[in-house]
């Protein structure tokens, strides 16, 4: 195979190509799915000057060139989510008048118009976006339908989609049935090509003429895998707005079966979404509140369906921890049951506990001597050394995690693998890609990432196995003109790589208590400083939309703004003071967050939301002025809508946020804490809305079960209630 990154270096750092070499060589890196580069040689070759020859005259070819660069600028992640889809419109109305009514019928410039404009909807869930993408493509639809009928079926599946959600029901599903029966009509019965054959089972399907839609797919010519993947992916989202519980139709479950023969895994995916789980920061309080989460999703059978993991601060500590776990088990057995994985998180439990007792801060903390040398004449910005807390990770956390699959230090680089029953046949490659291939498994190789942030751009920093940077996914050009840091791949040759645990330990380093971790000048005349990743994105949601995930499972243990009733006018009280307003401002960004995650919901791009918060159902009630008229009481229950103690969960909710040894009362009742939020929200929040994903709870005799029955008694008192009280009331304190 030619070297098409190579030519395409060449050819950008300014070697001439002729029109036809750099013709075929945006193609062939098209072909091999590397859209940034064939973009970027798309967009010199269109400009022409760089050629050794001229372009040609042809304006059909050049209208060409034109749409597929809009295409690629729309898909490229290396450009930020707010500015891909704006210039790709840009692109295309350097030669088209998109808003004239002349264009109309136009298929292809206006069905690439129309998925641009579904794609942008799909990065931000506004409904304007997803209305015009059913305008355009509309307006692409006409009387000569291309062979695909590409803008056809997908003005018929927006319609479809818009009418259930209320918006001119009745008019669009009658235009969207009309629609699929000119498909049907101008697509022969006998077609094999995929694109073609995928059009006219999606229309028989939108009319639910099912077996008709399963003929024709078995016809088809096996495509490759992403094919597939978006084409069962639409039409199970289309089967869950023609049918509650589309598996249950046998006819749909035949065609899902000839779709993605022998992959009843496949099948599953598509119709339970691409699912997410992000567990935050907050200490080792976020830490063993999150075990309590993943013991209970191993219970719903829920993990082994989990995608992407998203980790910050303390949740990247454990979550680092889980991921290491997972990876030596599908390296050996993977064919994995319920109970494999709640045997694995029984384990973790047993394992976190035990490097938690080590006692990592007090290891790492100096002595007051020590802390006034770094501060004043090393002029370290921080209490706490990140890399001795790096190296106390290493040892006690996970090391003991990887068995022989990893030799010397765990870089992050040196962790991607391919799972002992990786199938080449299926997937159509020898290697293993998460996001390509995990569809196809019935337990899922979690793609993880640890958020940091930077102090140099205020961005957030990620790492994963395969990359570290900053991504460009958030970014925004009308309220954000820094530089961005890029994002690569890892190049241990050239010093671009770094080790698990100093990425966890960045991930956990907060200001102040922690200097940043360094990580070198890598890019020219900088020195990077990375920080806790709370401070950009606590709760790691914003790595699950960059991933596309549509069932966002978020684990929120951080430390939550509390009522402060006055204020010390003392040199302490003014630091404090100024703490508070960091809280005030880290409290707005979670409440944005949340905002934002229910609104996506609402709109239909979030399928599932299932979000925890310690404080969540604990009373607020108003404080009335002295001289108020009002005279009612409210009437509280003993217990919270998660089915705990109040006073229970209000201690919890206080407890530090530190990384000092946790006694086995606070950890096994944080633990009892996240399991009840669980087991409830999930039962509340998702299992009526992905039945897919709702499988029957097979509780497990965890080691915080006798806590957790205590912190859900509704007996009036108990013998240890006051004891466990105290306890947990008193590791609110944080002693240095």
């Amino acid at each position: 195979m030619p070297d098409f990154v190579a030519q395409a270096n060449s050819f950008l750092a300014g070697e001439a190509l002729t029109f036809e070499s750099a013709n075929q060589l945006w193609k062939g890196l098209r072909k091999v799915n590397n859209l940034s580069l064939a973009r970027a040689v798309l967009s010199r070759l269109r400009q022409g000057r760089y050629l050794s020859d001229a372009l040609p005259a042809d304006r059909t070819e050049l209208d060409e060139l034109c749409r597929q660069e809009a295409l690629l600028t729309s898909k490229d992640s290396e450009l930020s989510a707010a500015t891909r889809h704006r210039l790709a419109l840009d692109i295309l109305r350097e030669r088209f008048a998109l808003q004239d009514a002349a264009l109309d019928g136009d298929g292809e410039t206006l069905g690439i118009a129309g998925g641009i404009y579904k794609r942008q909807w799909e990065d931000f869930g506004q409904y304007d976006d997803l209305r015009r993408a059913a305008e355009f493509y509309g307006r692409g639809s006409s009387s000569k339908m291309s062979k695909d009928a590409y803008p056809e079926i997908n003005a018929a599946f927006l319609d479809e989609l818009l009418a259930s959600r209320g918006d001119d029901a009745v008019e669009r599903r009658r235009r969207a049935d009309e629609i699929r029966n000119r498909i049907v009509t101008h697509i022969p019965a006998t077609e094999t090509e995929w694109w073609s054959a995928a059009s006219r089972a999606e229309a028989l399907l939108g009319l639910r003429r099912y077996r008709e839609a399963s003929e024709t797919i078995a016809k088809a010519q096996r495509p490759e895998s992403w094919k597939l993947q978006s084409t069962a992916r639409q039409m199970a989202s289309l089967a869950h707005l023609l049918e509650p519980n589309p598996l249950d139709v046998p006819e749909i479950a035949e065609l899902f079966s000839k779709l993605v023969p022998g992959a009843a895994a496949a099948v599953a995916s598509s119709f339970i979404g691409k699912v997410g789980l992000a567990l935050s920061g907050g200490g080792f309080r976020a830490s063993f509140y999150h075990l309590g989460v993943l013991a209970c999703l191993a219970e719903l059978d829920v993990l082994r369906h989990v995608e992407v993991l998203s980790c910050v601060s303390g949740g990247s500590i454990v979550g680092a921890c889980y991921w290491l776990a997972l990876r030596e088990r599908l390296l050996g057995n993977p064919s994995m049951t319920r109970q494999d994985y709640v045997t694995l998180v029984a384990s973790l439990i047993d394992h976190f506990e035990r490097a938690v007792a080590v006692d990592v801060r007090r290891q790492i903390q100096p002595s007051k001597a020590a802390l006034a040398f770094q501060v004043l004449v090393r002029k370290q910005h921080g209490a706490m050394d990140p890399e001795e807390t790096a190296q106390a990770l290493e040892e006690y956390f996970y090391r003991p995690l990887v068995g022989t699959s990893v030799s010397g230090r765990i870089f992050m680089h040196t962790l991607r693998f391919i799972p002992a029953d990786h199938d080449p046949a299926l997937t159509g490659s020898q290697d293993f890609l998460p996001d390509r291939h995990n569809w196809f498994r019935a337990n899922k190789v979690p793609g993880l990432i640890l958020n940091a942030t930077t102090v140099n751009t205020g961005r957030g920093w990620q790492f994963t196995p395969t990359w570290m940077g900053e991504s460009p996914w958030a970014l925004n050009e009308g309220a954000d003109n820094i530089e961005r840091l890029q994002w690569s791949w890892y190049e241990p040759d050239a010093g671009w790589q770094i080790e698990l645990s100093r990425a966890v330990a960045a991930s956990a380093a907060v200001p102040g208590i922690f200097a940043p971790l360094q990580l070198g000048q890598a890019y020219e005349d900088m020195a990077i400083q990375l920080v806790d990743g709370g401070v950009y994105d606590n709760q790691g949601v914003g790595a699950l939309l960059a991933a596309s995930c549509n069932v966002l499972l978020v684990s929120d243990a951080a430390g939550q703004l509390l009522l402060e009733r006055r204020s010390e006018a003392t040199l302490k009280g003014l630091g404090a003071y100024a703490m508070r307003a960091m809280d005030i401002l880290m409290e707005r960004v979670r409440q944005a967050t949340y905002a934002d995650l229910r609104a996506r919901q609402t709109s239909g791009l979030i399928r599932g939301l299932m979000f925890l918060h310690m404080k969540a159902g604990l009373d607020a009630d108003t404080i009335r002025l002295p001289f108020s008229q009002e005279t009612f009481q409210v009437e509280r229950s003993p217990l919270s809508p998660s089915g705990m103690r109040k006073e229970f969960q209000k201690a919890l909710a206080e407890l530090r946020t530190d990384l000092d040894a946790f006694t086995s009362t606070e950890s096994s009742a944080l633990m009892a804490c996240g399991y009840q939020m669980a087991a409830k929200a999930f039962e509340k929040q998702l299992a009526g809305k992905i039945p897919e994903l709702a499988g029957q709870r097979v509780p497990a005799d965890w080691k915080f079960e006798s806590t957790r029955r205590e912190i859900t008694s509704t007996a009036a008192t108990t013998p240890e209630r006051g004891k466990l009280l105290h306890s947990l009331r008193v590791g609110s304190r944080v002693v240095l």
